[in-house]
């Protein structure tokens, strides 16, 4: 009779849980259909400028290690969870999540590494459409020179 019990009220938690799992799964999917949310991509590179111009010439190199910020001006969001650091080819990926798709206005900016300065200007502001996708994406392009 007990062997009988335990099975009995084994199926039943295995039941309960089964139809709480599916409840909350529905329940989330309708929450997130209501809302429009939309993802905004683009990339950063950071160089060392060696003559100043602002430009990326032949021969000057890429600058890794370089933390990129993008505050979400627009929605009042802050450093959205950022930084992302440039790789070894002074590379980093861009991706912000724009709640409701709204409009917004992008700040990005980088921190200045110890011995350098900035030969470009040290933010940039981006107006990304609602839900606008672009191919290529964008690249911004930070440069650097020794400081003196």
């Amino acid at each position: 009779m007990s062997r009988l019990l335990e099975f009995l009220l084994g199926s039943i938690v295995v039941a309960v849980f089964t139809v709480g799992l599916m409840f909350f799964s529905v329940l989330q999917y309708v929450l997130r259909a209501g809302g429009d949310d939309c993802g905004w991509y683009g990339s950063a590179t950071t160089w060392i400028d060696s003559n100043g111009d602002g430009l990326v010439n032949r021969g000057e190199s890429m600058l890794a290690n370089v933390a990129i910020h993008v505050d979400d001006v627009g929605n009042g969001r802050i450093d959205t969870g950022w930084p992302a650091v440039t790789d070894q080819n002074g590379e980093a990926r861009l991706n912000v999540w724009i709640p409701g798709c709204s409009e917004t206005i992008f700040a990005i900016y980088v921190d200045v590494p110890a011995g350098y300065r900035l030969t470009t200007p040290p933010r940039i502001e981006v107006r990304p459409e609602p839900g606008e996708s672009r191919d290529p994406e964008p690249v911004y392009y930070f440069g650097f020179t020794s400081a003196p």
